[in-house]
């Protein structure tokens, strides 16, 4: 089950939040960001809800110190400031998303959802390109379509060496595996 960390300096939205997710994930809740910063450093969180305005440290500092420690973990910001100047920051900063208070308690719910997915996905986007730059050989300085290009070269030779020189076979199997990897690469929505 993954863990959302609510951050909010009102005792009674996170208890209400608490009720809303406890049946989708693990909830831990903060009153402040120097409290949410303890209970990240004790264990993993996958996705933080976190109010713009807290006392103390405020969301926007506090995220830019997430961003530093865990670069990739899911930040929604919650904002009842008139303000937008906060969340755009925040959204420089690296958030994932925000939403206004009053939220409606589905949209909330597909913001948080958006968010791990979003984060999923970078997540295997980047091992991909770790795998891929194993197995090339490739240093990581590399582009993505020039990292897949040089795989396709290296393809199309072992592929030539399995048919024994024989075009016809070499280029049936070479279809076969650029279809797959040209599939794989539409499925993970990977621009390159």
């Amino acid at each position: 089950m993954k863990t959302l960390l609510i951050v909010d300096d009102d005792p009674h939205l996170l208890d209400s939040l608490r009720l809303v997710f406890s049946s989708i994930y693990r909830v831990l809740t903060a009153l402040s960001a120097e409290e949410a910063q303890k209970v990240v450093a004790a264990g993993p969180v996958d996705v933080i809800l976190l109010d713009v305005i807290l006392p103390g440290l405020d969301g926007v500092e506090f995220l830019k110190q997430l961003r530093g420690a865990h670069p990739g973990l899911p930040v929604v910001m919650i904002s009842g400031t008139p303000s937008i100047r906060p969340v755009m920051r925040a959204l420089d900063l690296g958030a994932c998303d925000y939403i206004r208070k009053p939220f409606d308690i589905d949209e909330l719910r597909l913001v948080v959802e958006r968010a791990l997915k979003a984060a999923g996905l970078a997540r295997r986007v980047k091992k991909l390109e770790e795998r891929l730059a194993a197995g090339s050989g490739l240093d990581g300085s590399v582009s993505l379509k020039e990292a897949v290009e040089q795989y396709e070269r290296r393809v199309i030779q072992d592929a030539l060496q399995r048919a024994g020189g024989v075009q016809t076979r070499a280029a049936e199997e070479l279809g076969t595996t650029r279809r797959i990897l040209r599939y794989r690469i539409d499925k993970l929505q990977i621009k390159l």
